[in-house]
C-alpha cells in the first residue's frame, strides 16, 4: 500500500494519507529478472546436433470398411426391422441378413469370417421404438457372432 507524502490539505500533521495507486515497481523487476533468466536459458534449450533421418515411407491407409446399419422402425405399434435398406420380414434371420449385408457392403471380407465378425454393427431406432425391440435386434446379432454392436443417436448440435 502506498503513502502520499506531500500534497494539499487532507490528514492531521505527521499523518499520511492513504494512496490508492498500485505500486508496480516489484512488478517490473520480477518481470526484468525472469526475461533476463529465460534470454539465457533459451540458446541452452536448442540443439545444434545434425542429424539424418530416414525419408518416411507411410503407406496410405486403407479404406475403412463400409458401415452396417440395422433400423429400427416403430409406426403405431408395427415394428419394422431393417439391414441397409433391405426389409427384414423374418426377425429371426436378421443377424443372417446383417452377415449378407456386411459381406455385399465389403467384397474384400468374402471367405474371412473373422474380418466379418470383428465388423461394427450400428443400430438406428426411432425415437419411440420400445427399447425392447433394440434389445431384441442386439440379441439376434450377437446369435450370429456379432459382439460390437453400436447404438446411434441424432446429432443435435445443429
Amino acid at each position: 500500500m502506498g503513502a502520499k507524502l506531500a500534497g494539499g490539505g487532507g490528514g492531521k500533521r505527521g499523518q499520511l494519507d492513504v494512496n490508492a495507486e498500485p505500486n508496480i515497481v516489484p512488478f517490473v523487476d520480477v518481470m526484468l529478472v525472469l526475461l533476463i533468466i529465460f534470454m539465457v536459458a533459451s540458446p541452452v534449450a536448442s540443439v545444434d546436433i545434425k542429424v539424418d533421418l530416414p525419408d518416411s515411407k507411410v503407406l496410405p491407409s486403407k479404406r475403412p470398411p463400409k458401415p452396417t446399419y440395422v433400423t429400427i422402425q416403430d409406426k403405431g405399434g408395427v415394428v419394422g426391422f431393417f439391414v441397409g435398406n433391405d426389409e427384414v420380414v423374418d426377425t429371426t434371420v436378421l443377424g443372417k441378413k446383417a452377415f449378407d449385408g456386411v459381406v455385399k457392403d465389403n467384397p474384400n471380407f468374402k471367405g474371412d469370417l473373422a474380418k466379418i465378425i470383428d465388423q461394427r454393427i450400428y443400430i438406428r431406432a426411432d425415437g419411440d421404438t420400445p427399447y425392447r425391440n433394440v434389445v431384441f435386434a442386439m440379441n439376434r446379432l450377437q446369435d450370429e457372432g456379432f459382439y460390437k454392436v453400436a447404438l446411434v443417436g441424432a446429432d443435435k448440435r445443429r
